[in-house]
């Protein structure tokens, strides 16, 4: 099991992530973009808002939320999984 952190408000809070397939997480980071990467593991494996991703990425919270927007068509997509 491994475990990412999330800042609380004084201390760090381990999340427990188990990843039972650690080659599809390899794939996926793979065949998405930077910026597509970080939300999955900021907002999905992480927990962070958007609005929290927005301000650490310096960007505004419309444009992470594109982000996310552009991996939900990825992962919908049958090309993009048989790549997976």
């Amino acid at each position: 099991m491994t475990h990412l952190f999330e800042k609380g408000p004084c201390t760090y809070v381990p999340i427990p992530v188990v990843l039972q397939d650690p080659s599809l997480w390899s794939n996926l980071r793979r065949n998405l973009t930077v910026n597509q990467w970080k939300w999955i593991y900021l907002h999905i494996i992480g927990g962070m808002s958007v609005e929290a991703i927005a301000i650490q990425e310096n960007t505004t919270a419309e444009m992470v939320k594109v982000w996310g927007r552009q991996v939900y068509m990825l992962l919908a997509s049958d090309e993009f999984r048989r790549k997976l």
